[in-house]
Parts: C-alpha cells; structure tokens; sequence
C-alpha cells in the first residue's frame, strides 16, 4: 500500500513549533537542545521531572520522555543484582500503564552500577503524513506522562531504596488518597 506523502510546502513541518507555543501558554520555560529536541521542566506531586519533546521525521512520530531521576538510599548507586527486580517492577508498572511506558535507560558513559540506571517514560504519537500533531494531542501527551510519573514515582523510589520485592515497591502505588490531610 503506497502512503500519502506530504506537501513540499510541509517539509519544514515542525511539530515542536507547536508543542513551544503550548508550553509558552502554560508558563514554562524550555530550551531547545543541539540535537533538536524541546526540553522542560514539569513540577509533579513527588518532584520536578525532566522531561523532553523529540521529532523524529524519519518515522513521523513526536515523542516526549520523562526522565525520573530516582536514586538509591543515601544517594547510592542501583546495586546490579537488584536490577532484575527492576525489569520484574517495569512489567507490573506497565501493565497498569494506558498511554506510554516506562523502561531502564543505562547510561554507557557511566560504570556499571554506578549510578548507570535511570527509568524513563516515554510516550510516542505517530502522525500520519497528511495530519499534524494538534495542540490538543499534544497537552495529553504531557498529561499523561505527569499522571503516570506522578502514580508510579513512589514504587520505583521504594525500589532504588531497598524495599524487598517489586510486588512490595507496585503495592506502594496501587490505592488512591482522596482530599489532602
């Protein structure tokens, strides 16, 4: 089956053009990145994430991540041996997860378990060549990775600090609060 191709006039098509004009509405300072990307910051409930807006041309998708910097108790590096009970926590994070997913980002830079794993959310949006991302998909992709980092934050922060088991860190998240003590 033969795609639609674009327009040449929506060769220069930038869909981050827009997702700026959302977060300059919003009053959030960004910065866009040498590599192209729009990055942010987004206060949630546990901290301030890191979070960035990428386009990939190539396979006409925009994508934002969310980086949730967690880190282990006393500011100790993920120890190795805990790091299939983190993929073990992935799978039963990501099954709750409706839009997005998280995953392990290994930084080759840095040594092994020395502070080597970040989780990551990430969440892409395939635009088809004859449409372009509207505003509106845009603020729920923001939407939901705040919704889903803010839930899912504590499981993982309990992970990286020692809890025992990855069923323990999910159990962390599973019940909702209601009204603010």
């Amino acid at each position: 089956m033969n795609t639609p191709q674009t327009l040449d006039s929506d060769a220069a098509f930038d869909p981050l053009d827009m997702v700026e004009s959302i977060l300059t509405e919003e009053g959030l300072e960004f910065e866009r990145t040498p590599e192209g990307d729009l990055g942010f910051a987004l206060t949630g409930d546990w901290r301030t994430y890191e979070m960035w807006f990428s386009w990939r041309p190539e396979g006409e998708c925009l994508q934002l991540c969310c980086s949730l910097d967690v880190e282990s108790g006393a500011g100790q590096p993920l120890a190795a041996d805990r790091l299939a009970g983190l993929y073990e926590l992935l799978c039963l994070i990501n099954s709750h997860v409706w839009f997005g997913h998280f995953e392990v980002f290994r930084d080759v830079e840095v040594a092994e378990g020395a502070g080597a794993y970040d989780v990551i959310f990430r969440h892409t949006v395939a635009l088809n060549p004859l449409e372009r991302a509207s505003v509106v998909a845009s603020a729920h992709m923001i939407n939901s990775a705040a919704e889903a980092v803010d839930r899912f934050f504590p499981a993982f922060d309990f992970w990286f600090k020692g809890v025992v088991t990855p069923a323990d860190a999910f159990a962390a998240c599973l019940f909702e609060t209601v009204g603010e003590a």
